[in-house]
């Protein structure tokens, strides 16, 4: 599953640089920023829907183990992307294809492409909030020079003060060059850096299209009972009348226990599910949930089932009552 894991890394990290939605969310914050936001991330956002570029550019995680560290090719054009791999990269051959309403990531070795909902526009909201939240402090400062192009940095701080993440703007096109992620204690969590970019390419549209003769189309239900198959877990999940959309699926210790990990998405709220083969400390359920986060657990057929999201525990509760057991249709001839 370390390909599903990099898609939700790429995420993270390249929030900054990937297609917005400007008649969603994102359209409606253009409306109402704060009266101190710097007008070099006002830039940024606004330039989103209409920004082209190829480029290179590194990305690392630290906030798992071993750390995460790898260069990615991406090609932009408004609300569409691309990314390739180098040839000498684990990940080489792989692609990944995105625009508004579908993400697909096509896995050589299995001849396979996984169908997964759009990730990047949702990522950038996210940035955008950074417009409009009042439990934050933004500060513009010199930046760094970036892939040949100076840079604008804005510094976003929480009220005390402490700074979670750096952003180095390049003022004409409003392209985010570089993202730092800081976490909790003030140490690095991740970033993302360009080391080389054209901001005016010849970009032939033939290349966001996945055209492999025999591939087969997985969706992230198949990719779940394949999870459960191999790791010896029942299959249960949300089905989309809740609302929820499954984003992937990862087998994962938690809090120490081997288990497995689905990821929903319902608008804007998250919400993880995990299933573990032993009973957990409710003292360890709390570390883990984090700041603003609320969990729900119970027992079910010798699992531990834990919901983790940002919402009323009633809420959790209720989506664990409709964890349904199920099985997928076969995989699909493109």
């Amino acid at each position: 599953m370390k390909r599903v894991a990099l898609l939700t890394i790429g995420t993270v990290l390249l929030a900054a640089s990937v297609p917005a939605h400007p008649q969603g969310p994102l359209g409606r914050r253009m409306q109402r920023f704060r009266s101190d936001v710097p007008l070099i991330l006002i830039r940024a956002i606004q330039a989103q829907p209409t920004i082209r570029y190829t480029g290179t550019y590194t990305v690392e995680f630290r906030q798992v183990q071993p750390p995460v560290r790898h260069q990615e090719y991406i090609t932009r054009d408004g609300g569409r992307y691309r990314i390739d791999f180098p040839t000498d990269s684990k990940f080489s051959g792989q692609v990944i294809i995105e625009d508004e309403t579908v993400r697909l990531y096509y896995h050589p070795n299995t001849n396979e492409i996984l169908q997964l909902p759009p990730r990047h526009g949702e990522a950038w909201d996210k940035v955008a909030v950074l417009a409009v939240d009042p439990k934050i402090r933004l500060s513009v400062t010199a930046g760094e020079q970036i892939a040949g192009h100076k840079t604008d940095q804005v510094v976003v701080s929480d009220l005390s003060g402490n700074v979670v993440q750096r952003l180095f703007i390049e003022p004409g096109s409003g392209i985010i060059m570089k993202r730092q992620l800081f976490d909790m204690v003030g140490s690095p969590a991740g970033y993302f850096e360009f080391s080389s970019i054209d901001l005016n390419p010849k970009i032939d549209p033939s290349i966001f299209k996945i055209q492999r003769k025999d591939a087969k189309l997985i969706t992230p239900l198949m990719q779940l009972q394949r999870v459960c198959q191999r790791r010896g877990f029942s299959y249960r999940f949300l089905t989309t009348g809740t609302g929820f959309q499954l984003e992937g699926v990862n087998g994962r210790k938690f809090a120490g226990i081997e288990g497995l990990v689905q990821t929903y998405l319902n608008g804007k709220v998250r919400l993880s599910v995990y299933q573990l083969k032993a009973p957990i400390d409710p003292d360890r359920l709390k570390q883990q949930a984090g700041p603003n986060q609320k969990f729900f657990s119970f027992q079910s057929a010798g699992e531990t089932i834990v919901l983790i999201g940002n919402m009323p525990e009633k809420n959790l509760e209720h989506l664990g009552a409709l964890l349904l057991p199920g099985t997928a249709a076969p995989a699909s001839k493109l």
